[in-house]
């Protein structure tokens, strides 16, 4: 824990600007009250669930979320030139344009029938498989895509020198936090995110078989989102923003919340803003991943233990 508190106390006191902070804030704010009155993501982009221009409404959503994010940020730091390289364009475009891929993309029913032929169980392989298939439409074509500039360690998952003790001290924060959680009417809505029933008996497997399966693809998700948000949008591209590719990066995590509640999209800004800091400096995921990770899986169990006991 210390370690971590000395690097967000050294970015803070390098990065820090009133101004800067107030107008991300309100940006954020804007369109946290935009998205939640409108019902923007789930029922005017979601509608489009298997149609191809799905893709094209996430990329503008996260397009704007990022270069909002960038010409704020970059506009304070007196840096707007970065825009003008065209490097910066390539590598920032490629990056949504996949996360975009990734969030609309439309044949995953297809897929699902195609390989789960029993309509019963439709509703946990669609789930189970809509975790697991990210890693092959968002980490995989990531780091295919990254390496054009550079090497694959250079997005934070190399091993070397990972300490992740201070990572567990946080989960042990958070219990306490998603336990008072755990009673708002909004969380119990949306956890657990393992509904299914009688899978396991139709499909002739063990009972716990269905819930391992989804619960191991949930948490991998989680290793894909680090890869995108940190990896990628603050490690990567620290090559032309420094550090100032935190707050972009922070924007685009808040916006990559909508749908779910409100009060997710809220604290995603501060675990962000934590996790991207940590990043930047240590160079490296793996304490993000796990704390996502431990924070999902507490989550799930909370709001189980809360509808069965």
């Amino acid at each position: 824990m210390r370690k971590i508190w000395q690097i967000l106390r050294a970015h803070l006191q390098a990065d820090f600007q009133a101004g800067l902070y107030i107008s991300i804030a309100l940006f954020l704010a804007f369109s946290i009250a935009v998205n939640y009155t409108l019902d923007l993501e789930d029922s005017l982009i979601d509608r489009h669930v298997t149609k191809p221009i799905r893709m094209v409404w996430y990329f503008l959503l996260y397009g704007f979320a990022y270069y909002g994010g960038a010409i704020i940020t970059l506009a304070f730091s007196q840096k707007l030139h970065i825009l003008k390289k065209l490097s910066f364009w390539v590598a920032t475009l490629g990056g949504l344009l996949n996360l975009a891929f990734n969030a609309g993309f439309p044949w995953l029913s297809q897929l699902v029938r195609f390989v789960f032929s029993d309509y019963r169980i439709f509703s946990w392989a669609y789930s189970f498989s809509s975790n697991l298939i990210n890693f092959f439409t968002l980490a995989l074509p990531l780091v295919l895509f990254s390496n054009l500039f550079r090497p694959r360690e250079n997005m934070g998952v190399t091993f070397r020198g990972v300490d992740l003790t201070p990572y567990y001290w946080i989960l042990a924060v958070l219990v306490p936090i998603i336990a008072i959680a755990s009673f708002e009417p909004g969380f119990k809505n949306y956890y657990p995110t393992y509904k299914a029933n009688q899978v396991a008996e139709i499909m002739q497997w063990p009972a716990l078989f269905p819930p391992l399966l989804y619960e191991l693809a949930y948490g991998l998700d989680f290793f894909n989102v680090e890869l995108m948000f940190r990896g990628f949008m603050v490690i990567a591209l620290s090559r032309w923003l420094g550090k100032e590719a935190v707050l972009p990066m922070v924007c685009t995590y808040c916006f990559l919340h909508f749908g779910k509640p409100l009060g997710e999209s809220i604290s995603s800004i501060v675990g962000g803003y934590i996790l991207g800091v940590v990043a930047l400096y240590t160079r490296n995921i793996w304490g993000g991943v796990l704390v996502h990770m431990g924070l999902a899986w507490m989550m799930e169990l909370a709001a189980w233990l809360q509808k069965n006991l």
